[in-house]
């Protein structure tokens, strides 16, 4: 597992480093599941691993996590950039959280490739955990609605997990 997370580290290393005109530079992660994702590099800011998790951390502060036994094969890609093939490609899940800065209730919104066990948690700046909801979330698009309203403002970042991947979204509470 150590050298698995070495290789993907020298990877994402050379190719962040690397450029070329013309063409988009992206991360391909093909899983065991039989799903795929892909990130142009330029959005990915830093990449950190807990055990045997990659995190995936981008400029906008969306963070996605993976185990890494559940990336079958990855490879390094350029290709003609092709705007809207990379927007429909970033974000399989596509999450919305609104409002944002919340007060009462906060929208969670996502799509899901196919049917999985989604917990959705909401953690302060220090990690600690503040709430959690977790159920079981059919293919397509979902919604659910957590009431805050009993919540202190500020700063905290919202994670929505599935059986193989993660995001997280920092929120506000005002």
């Amino acid at each position: 597992m150590k050298k698995y997370k070495s290789r993907i580290l020298v990877l994402l290393s050379t190719v962040l480093l690397t450029g070329a005109t013309g063409y988009a530079q992206s991360i391909h992660f093909n899983y065991t599941d039989g799903t795929n994702a892909s990130y142009d590099l330029e959005d990915i800011h830093k990449i950190t691993f807990d055990s045997d998790v990659m995190n995936l951390h981008l400029w906008d502060d969306t963070i996605y996590t993976w185990n890494i036994s559940s990336i079958d094969h990855y490879q390094y890609g350029e290709t003609p950039v092709n705007i809207q093939d990379w927007f429909n490609s970033v974000n399989a899940w596509e999450v919305s959280i609104f409002p944002n800065p919340a007060s009462t209730d906060l929208y969670i919104q996502f799509n899901l490739q196919k049917e999985d066990d989604i917990s959705i948690s909401l953690f302060d700046m220090q990690g600690k955990l503040i709430l959690e909801n977790s159920c079981r979330q059919a293919s397509g698009a979902n919604q659910e609605v957590i009431n805050i309203n009993h919540i202190p403002r500020g700063t905290y970042f919202c994670r929505i997990s599935g059986r193989q991947k993660s995001i997280s979204k920092q929120v506000i509470i005002q």
